[in-house]
């Protein structure tokens, strides 16, 4: 991937929120969509491509808490396998409060939110979504499998935004693939302490690969912050 492109919506599909904060941060686009900042393994997102429903994700029959050292770290969706970091309050210990039920209602607002500016995607744009390989699926997942699950992601996109043209770029996959509408790139950060990665290396291999935004930029704005920012952040 060396031409230049330049997209009219560059949108995440996770893993997780370190991909998030690096597209916002190195293009200057405030606009959040459903995946930011979750934590969405490559098989859980293709399982909610395939049968999308906030209804499902928000059911307190699927929802238990994802206990750290007898602390709440996250709440993960069981029957998706996604896990909600931020959609739910946290102390001053920055654990999730112990009455993280009590706010289900609200987070599935923000979500539905989130939701629907996705499905509402328009036709006719340059659209180019983005997917960041977990470190551990690289270990766990064969060649035949995360191929498999690329597909399957491929196919959910289409048949969710029917009539939409769009491009799927694969950041650090463990097989390279030449098919039509699929793109590779390798960032390999080495920073795995910090969430943000390693910003400036983000931002010098997507700008390098070619990757541009044409929408208006809100640089010197603040940075994205998934503790600040629950969906609601640049307009409808």
């Amino acid at each position: 991937m060396t031409e230049r492109r330049v997209y009219d919506h560059i949108v995440g599909l996770g893993h997780d929120c370190r991909l998030a904060y690096n597209l916002r941060r190195t293009f200057g686009f405030e606009r959040a969509f459903p995946f930011d900042w979750w934590v969405t393994p490559l098989p859980a997102l293709a399982a909610f491509l395939r049968e999308p429903s906030i209804e499902r994700l928000y059911d307190p029959r699927h929802l238990q808490p994802f206990m750290v050292e007898g602390g709440i770290f996250a709440i993960r969706n069981v029957r998706y396998d996604i896990e909600l970091h931020h959609e739910f309050p946290r102390g001053e210990d920055a654990l999730v409060k112990p009455d993280w039920a009590e706010h289900i209602a609200a987070a599935k607002a923000r979500t539905q939110f989130l939701w629907r500016r996705f499905l509402t995607l328009p036709t006719g744009s340059d659209l180019l979504f983005v997917r960041a390989a977990a470190p551990a699926e690289r270990k766990t997942l064969g060649r035949g499998d995360y191929e498999r699950l690329v597909e399957e992601v491929h196919l959910g996109l289409e048949d969710i935004l029917p009539g939409v043209d769009f491009e799927l770029l694969l950041i650090d996959r463990p097989s390279r693939s030449k098919a039509p509408g699929l793109l590779n790139l390798e960032i390999n950060d080495p920073n795995k302490d910090d969430w943000r990665g390693t910003p400036q290396l983000w931002t010098e291999r997507l700008l390098g690969a070619g990757v541009a935004f044409a929408g208006s930029s809100s640089r010197g704005r603040e940075l994205p912050n998934p503790e600040a920012d629950h969906g609601f952040l640049g307009g409808a």
